[in-house]
């Protein structure tokens, strides 16, 4: 059996640690849903037809800007990874959201070839648009989960809290 006394701090170590492998978790599928944007740009972005022979670039060859702007989330998710719940990582997690949406948009904007050219896209772009997606709805999901939460647990969660806290001593 635990001391009253000692049963607050057991309570809050346990809250700690719960929210540790939570932010963990989010940030890593957040870090997860980034490296299929990578890929993407290792994918055909455009196809033509130029003097009579077929030519794909890829995207690191047709983005390089947007190949920076992916590497920037990236470090981004790591770094949320790596810091521990707090405002820091929350910043980290807000940073790779914002790189997904710029990510997502170049996507968008590779996939509407002009029509009057002879060029065409290819898959990477709308690759790179769901993976930017994807990324989003991670980091956003990162920041929600990793959020401070005031409220107030029920008087039975309690207890049965206490109840487990004591059994496992």
């Amino acid at each position: 059996m635990l001391p009253d006394e000692e049963l607050p701090d057991k309570l809050e170590q346990e809250e700690k640690r719960q929210a540790v492998v939570q932010h963990r978790w989010f940030a890593l599928a957040t870090l997860l849903a980034t490296l299929p944007a990578g890929v993407a740009l290792l994918l055909p972005w455009a196809f033509s037809r130029r003097l009579g022979q077929s030519v794909w670039q890829l995207g690191l060859e047709t983005q390089p800007a947007l190949a920076l702007t992916w590497l920037a989330g990236l470090l981004a998710a790591v770094l949320a990874l790596v810091l521990g719940p707090g405002q820091l990582a929350q910043l980290a997690a807000g940073v790779s959201g914002v790189v997904a949406l710029v990510y997502g948009a170049g996507g968008w904007q590779a996939n509407n070839a002009s029509v009057l050219s002879d060029t065409w896209p290819g898959p990477g772009p709308v690759v790179a648009l769901v993976s930017g997606l994807i990324w989003v709805l991670c980091a956003s999901a990162q920041l929600i989960a990793d959020r401070p939460h005031p409220v107030e647990p029920d008087p039975e969660s309690l207890a049965n809290a206490v109840r487990r806290l004591r059994q496992n001593r």
